[in-house]
């Protein structure tokens, strides 16, 4: 079994293509979790944890080092206008740490409508407006959970422990495009699935999903495997394949089937 990676600071910086100094002003602000492996360095499982939370992460430090602008109070306060509450508007991560809410749930709740657009002409969220949100931080978190949810591959994970099936990223996705599994929200453009949805789909729809994906991977092949049988270049096969009308189903792949006549006959014995 291949060993587990460490990552000392330098080393975590660079996999996740941070600068140095701002990987270490995240770490003074919290912003990264402390190292878990003799308090030195960052373990392989905490650190995939990290990757998609770069951009949060340099938002947070662009927010927090951002040099004030015009003559602040000690609170920061301007004055934006008739009918605006006083103090600088709030952008979406301002505005989440100010509720209380961590930015996946902000993001959500955005998604869901729960959240009024910004009421200021800079795009962004006037101090009155934070304050009523604030006030409704509670009802925000029960509406989209404690748990952002699981991508399609640790769903999958998920699924597969709890059955005991081979369950594959494809599998929840077929489960998804069947409705029988519907996402709780997504993140950069990728469905997120609930941990309790995924615990209450009964067994027998995952195993009808993955019976069917062996099926058929057991009856296709794909362009590569094709063109291998055939004694061809890929591109061959391709082409042959195009100029047959064939066009390749789920995964890329080809019914054996509609394969099998253009392929030539084996020689006798």
């Amino acid at each position: 079994m291949a060993s587990r990676r460490e990552f000392g600071p330098v080393q975590l910086s660079r996999w996740l293509g941070m600068r140095y100094g701002d990987f270490q002003r995240a770490c003074m602000l919290a912003l990264v979790p402390p190292p878990d492996v003799r308090g030195t360095h960052w373990s392989e499982a905490l650190a995939k944890t990290l990757p998609d939370r770069v951009e949060e992460i340099q938002a947070e430090l662009a927010e927090r080092t951002a040099p004030d602008s015009g003559a602040d109070g000690a609170d920061g306060a301007q004055d934006h206008g008739p009918g605006r509450s006083k103090g600088r508007p709030l952008g979406p991560v301002q505005l989440a740490r100010f509720i209380g809410l961590e930015r996946w749930q902000m993001e959500r709740a955005v998604d869901r409508g729960l959240v009024p657009a910004p009421d200021t002409d800079d795009g962004k969220w006037s101090r009155r407006a934070a304050a009523a949100l604030r006030d409704r931080a509670s009802e925000l978190r029960a509406a989209v959970g404690d748990h952002p949810g699981h991508g399609s591959v640790r769903a999958a994970e998920v699924l597969a422990e709890r059955t005991g099936l081979d369950v594959r990223r494809d599998d929840v996705l077929d489960l998804r495009e069947s409705g029988l599994l519907v996402p709780a929200g997504a993140f950069r453009g990728h469905p997120m699935f609930a941990r309790a949805d995924l615990d209450a789909l009964p067994r027998d729809a995952v195993a009808r999903v993955v019976a069917e994906r062996e099926a058929w991977l057991a009856a296709s092949l794909t362009p590569e495997e094709a063109a291998r049988e055939a004694g061809w270049s890929v591109g061959r096969f391709e082409v042959t394949a195009e100029r047959a009308g064939l066009e390749p189903g789920r995964y890329g792949r080809f019914a054996r089937a509609d394969v099998a006549p253009l392929l030539p006959a084996p020689d006798p014995a």
